[in-house]
């Protein structure tokens, strides 16, 4: 037995020894190369995001600057915010989108700036601003197949006067924007 030698399956030979190590040792020197890319983590974690955007947009609250010329009236609402074209009804101004529509003096819109003079409601320069808004709204709705709602978020200051209140909401009527919601500070609970 001493000239047959048994051939052990756990012991390599020196040439694959050398192979290997050679081998191993250029595996080294490249850099490593990603062959194939696996998207579909990627994915699901684009898709985790995607959603919880959405979902933190779609249920955040509006901001109302509150200060001296306006502060919302308190309510114990339950509703959530809508989106719909806000106007501003603060102590000095009325606003739509931010922009400037009518100067407010002592709880009241100048009567030059209504159609029927001091006892009117149509306020003229608010209902041409509406008029032009809800053109593009309809031509927008009727582009992506959509309906066209009418809807105004009214922010006023809690002290606004009935009158005032009423004056403005009847022209956003006659402007095509018959609904409407009024925002209010919700109280904690």
């Amino acid at each position: 037995m001493a000239g047959h030698e048994e051939e052990n399956p756990n012991v390599i030979s020196r040439l694959e020894g050398k192979k290997a190590i050679r081998s191993y040792a250029r595996k080294l020197e490249e850099p490593e190369v990603i062959k194939d890319l696996n998207i579909t983590p990627m994915m699901d974690m684009m898709t985790i995001i995607l959603v919880f955007l959405l979902k933190t947009f779609t249920s955040a609250t509006t901001f109302v600057a509150q200060d001296q010329n306006m502060a919302l009236a308190p309510s114990m609402t339950r509703m959530q915010d809508k989106q719909a074209v806000p106007l501003t009804i603060s102590k000095r101004v009325v606003l739509v989108q931010g922009d400037f529509v009518a100067p407010i003096s002592n709880g009241k819109i100048d009567p030059a700036l209504k159609r029927d003079g001091e006892n009117g409601y149509y306020i003229t320069p608010l209902v041409e601003y509406l008029k032009k808004l809800s053109n593009k709204e309809r031509k927008v709705a009727e582009l992506t197949k959509g309906k066209f709602e009418g809807e105004l978020q009214v922010i006023a200051d809690r002290n606004t006067p009935y009158r005032l209140l009423a004056e403005v909401l009847y022209s956003c009527g006659q402007a095509g924007y018959a609904n409407y919601r009024l925002l209010v500070l919700k109280n904690r609970e």
